[in-house]
């Protein structure tokens, strides 16, 4: 095993370990942010800021765990999906190293307006379209393997993350293990922002138990990696759901 793939070894969660995480969570306590650490003497001098709609969008863009009991639209999975396709000349509409992407979406649809709701699916960036992959869980179940906060009510999807990294280890070395997690936060930072601008809510989470969660994607036995999960849906109004933001 090779220093990379002891990163991935030494990080990877298990039913077992997430109630590890939790409990070290619980116990965290952060120090008062007073003065950045980082600082350097001296005054600092003020930047001219924007105020046009990309500005406005990102202060829009909250992480929000808390969801209403109507389905998500066709629609808006399509347009906050949408942000992963690939254009006419195969280019994403996020970074990608050496231009391989090798993110992959598998989102899961629990609560959508859709055929395939209730259904694991696979997103296919080239044709804008998903793939019925396996019957999803229910969201206790689910959000269980996710380590996530159960709440009242479902999301309307979960979107698995999965990264097919052989491409870019070949390519960069083990240092492309860094391209490919920065590559899964452009794309999860292209989801958030589109989520803002539909007045959508969604969190990433960064508990899942890895090997099951793959099971669970049809992916069992292969050289991939979770790279991150996001929840999405309608946002809850009132409804005492849990919720957080950042």
């Amino acid at each position: 095993m090779n220093a990379y793939e002891e990163f991935w070894a030494a990080s990877r969660l298990t039913r077992l370990t997430q109630r590890r995480l939790v409990e070290q969570l619980a116990e965290y306590r952060p120090r008062p942010a007073l003065v950045d650490r980082l600082s350097v003497g001296g005054a600092p001098l003020r930047l001219p800021q924007s105020r046009d709609w990309l500005r406005r969008l990102h202060l829009r863009r909250r992480s929000e765990q808390g969801f209403g009991a109507r389905p998500m639209s066709a629609r808006d999975l399509g347009a906050v999906l949408g942000v992963l396709a690939a254009g006419p000349d195969g280019r994403r509409g996020y970074p990608s190293a050496g231009g391989l992407y090798p993110v992959r979406c598998y989102p899961l649809l629990l609560n959508v307006a859709h055929p395939l709701a209730g259904r694991v699916t696979r997103y296919e960036p080239v044709a804008h379209a998903v793939q019925d992959v396996a019957p999803c869980p229910s969201w206790t179940e689910l959000a269980a393997l996710l380590g996530a906060v159960p709440g009242e009510q479902a999301p309307g999807a979960v979107l698995a993350f999965v990264l097919d990294d052989a491409d870019l280890l070949a390519k960069y070395g083990v240092r492309g293990g860094r391209f490919g997690l920065v590559e899964v936060g452009a794309a999860a930072q292209s989801v958030g922002l589109r989520l803002a601008s539909r007045g959508l809510a969604g969190c990433l989470l960064g508990g899942a138990a890895d090997a099951e969660l793959l099971a669970l994607l049809g992916l069992s036995g292969r050289q991939l990696r979770v790279g991150g999960v996001l929840v999405c849906g309608r946002a809850s109004r009132g409804s005492g759901a849990a919720t957080r933001t950042s």
